[in-house]
């Protein structure tokens, strides 16, 4: 059984589980930023892909495969998809999910009037990892914005607390309190909650809008009630008990389902 990973980096917890990973079966790391790739010789060589990394060169790295037929874990279409939050938002809201009200704009002060009502936290639509979100509270804190594509606007709801990060594996769900901003890399652990039912419901509802059940999402509860602000195809996984095992044993019996001509997802 082979299995490879596209990536650009790991946490300690990727770290561990690809480590736990290698011992299992032959395990590539494909790291496209670090090489000049000759796209003739980008083949199939795995039973399975794993893509953990959101950078352009991977995605479209991974889109190749797909196209010549590999199996990618998350499936590519979807993981392509996802990286687009506009998407993921409006596929939320169509479901009936709990979302804050939701805005797309290529210029900053198209938002100005929607601070009348409250104030607003922007996101780059195609972000990750936290990067280049702030929240809005005036006018002009929008002067000198300079986006980088379309920016996502939703209605900030002040947290009660620390926010909730879920993680999903094969159905399991696991709850890591964060704060935000996060300060230090150690932050990322968190520590973790018990997943209420009313939660539970929520994150698995998430997990069916886009056909997977590895993933992460953000949860802000506010005055008492839950908004789900982000969905990602993958995670961190920081924080959860045992990860590195029960991720290895995710991946690998995903790879076994794909050799014995099954599908990809449980119950898919």
């Amino acid at each position: 059984m082979r299995i490879g990973v596209i990536l650009d980096w790991m946490n300690p917890t990727m770290a561990a589980t690809f480590q736990e990973l290698s011992t299992r079966v032959k395990l590539d790391l494909i790291c496209p930023e670090k090489q000049m790739l000759d796209l003739a010789a980008v083949t199939v060589q795995s039973d399975l892909y794993i893509l953990k990394s959101g950078t352009e060169l991977a995605l479209s790295m991974a889109g190749a495969l797909h196209a010549l037929g590999a199996v990618t874990l998350n499936p590519y279409p979807t993981v392509a998809m996802m990286r687009n939050k506009i998407i993921v938002t409006r596929m939320l809201q169509q479901a009936g999910l709990p979302t804050p009200a939701s805005y797309v704009a290529s210029d900053p002060s198209e938002f100005a009037p929607l601070l009348d009502a409250g104030p607003l936290i922007l996101k780059p639509y195609r972000g990750s990892r936290g990067v280049g979100i702030r929240i809005i509270r005036d006018a002009h804190e929008l002067d000198g914005i300079k986006p980088n594509g379309l920016i996502l606007a939703q209605r900030y709801h002040e947290p009660d607390g620390m926010d909730r990060k879920i993680y999903c594996i094969g159905g399991e769900l696991f709850g890591v309190k964060r704060i935000w901003p996060i300060r230090t890399y150690e932050d990322k652990a968190g520590e973790p909650f018990a997943v209420t039912s009313e939660l539970r419901e929520i994150a698995l509802r998430c997990g069916r809008v886009f056909g997977i059940d590895l993933y992460g999402l953000d949860v802000v509860m506010s005055a008492g009630q839950p908004y789900v602000v982000d969905v990602q195809k993958f995670g961190s996984y920081m924080g959860v008990p045992d990860a590195p095992r029960r991720l290895a044993d995710y991946i690998e019996a995903a790879a076994q389902r794909v050799l014995r001509g099954e599908p990809l997802l449980v119950g898919g």
